[in-house]
């Protein structure tokens, strides 16, 4: 009994590790299109108009285009 255990065990953990790849790569594919749309967003607003919502200091283009990402992710395996 103890071998179907460990068998269990490994067939989770091989499981576990290729739904990790899939989600970075879907990260790594869904990742530049953020990115550009964040820069073009900046690059709008280059006059120097901030939204109302924004009080503090402002995050990183990647910062901003990483959140993005984490964001729409979930959206993809509805």
């Amino acid at each position: 009994m103890a071998s179907v255990g460990t068998h269990k065990h490994s067939d989770y953990l091989s499981r576990r590790r290729a739904e990790s790849r899939e989600y970075w790569l879907i990260f790594c594919v869904a990742y530049l299109p953020m990115l550009l749309t964040t820069i073009a967003g900046r690059l709008g607003g280059l006059a120097g108009h901030r939204r109302r919502d924004e009080t503090g200091p402002r995050r990183s283009v990647f910062a901003e285009a990483r959140a993005a990402t984490a964001a729409c992710i979930p959206f993809a395996f509805m």
